[in-house]
């Protein structure tokens, strides 16, 4: 923030710059984002713990038991099966990661999102596209085809969804910030003999969960509703069922139940189509 006030003779006193240095200096770059420290180690299989993403608030970043290619998914927002190519270990070396942006971004990244359903934050996004980079020496290049999207919308009839305060963090006295019991998001439940539910899942984690063709094109969340929400259907799920499809599709069938619909709509699909990947070097 400018200081209000400047002193006269300060201002007599400013040294003379040409008109091209100032430019200069106005339109320097940014340095590109990147983790201020992170590292990359393989999976111990000893430690049993479950596949995981989770960003602290303050944009500490701890990830558990991804594969590359599922790493890349993360990092550049896309939907499975829109990361193509690769050697056979992209599929099956699994790796940890932890990360901490530079201290001047840490006010700006919230925290609270968790594995499945991908990273909000677009600079959490940029500086694990990074890593990827510096570490796996990924390189790559994007392709595009058009094709038809589904629009996630509002119904026409009422929303049956029931906000809920996610309570992703517990905050110990000498101020340790830890998940809590149940802080997981985005947990989305298509059971035989149960109701189709989620618990504490955002409209964007929800798309994500839904199918709109046998393409696999991307369900874009358009339904204006900020915030996490609860619901259980009415009807219980029948083996029936799942004959037509797996569970993406018996979610979807649940979307007029909650005050929503899918509308078919002309897009484009974008591909990442790894052109070579390494092992990660040391930390």
């Amino acid at each position: 923030m400018k200081r209000p006030a400047v002193v006269l003779a300060a201002i007599f006193a400013l040294p003379v710059v040409e008109p091209t240095l100032l430019q200069a200096q106005a339109t320097a770059p940014k340095a590109p984002l990147a983790f201020e420290v992170a590292t990359i180690k393989p999976e111990d299989p000893s430690k049993a713990l479950p596949m995981e993403l989770r960003i602290y608030p303050g944009g500490r970043l701890v990830i558990h038991g991804h594969e590359l290619r599922g790493l890349i998914h993360e990092a550049f927002n896309l939907t499975t099966g829109r990361v193509l190519g690769g050697e056979k270990w992209v599929d099956t070396l699994r790796f940890d990661v932890e990360a901490k942006p530079p201290e001047e971004l840490r006010d700006s990244v919230p925290g609270g999102e968790y594995a499945w359903f991908g990273i909000q934050d677009p600079q959490e996004r940029t500086m694990l596209q990074a890593l990827l980079v510096e570490r796996f020496h990924l390189k790559y290049h994007m392709e595009t085809q058009p094709a038809t999207v589904c629009l996630l919308q509002r119904g026409t009839g009422p929303l049956r969804l029931q906000p809920v305060e996610p309570d992703l963090y517990t905050r110990a006295e000498d101020g340790t910030v830890s998940p809590s019991a149940s802080s997981t998001t985005g947990m989305l439940s298509v059971v035989s003999g149960r109701p189709v539910s989620f618990t504490k899942t955002t409209m964007a984690q929800l798309a994500k969960g839904l199918t709109c063709s046998s393409r696999g094109a991307p369900v874009i969340d358009q339904t204006g509703l900020s915030g996490f929400y609860n619901f259980k259907s009415a009807r219980v799920v029948t083996d029936d069922d799942f004959k037509t499809g797996e569970n993406a599709y018996v979610l979807t069938e649940a979307l007029p139940e909650m005050g929503l619909k899918l509308t078919k709509a002309p897009g484009k699909i974008e591909n990442l189509v790894i052109d070579s990947a390494e092992l990660p070097t040391e930390n």
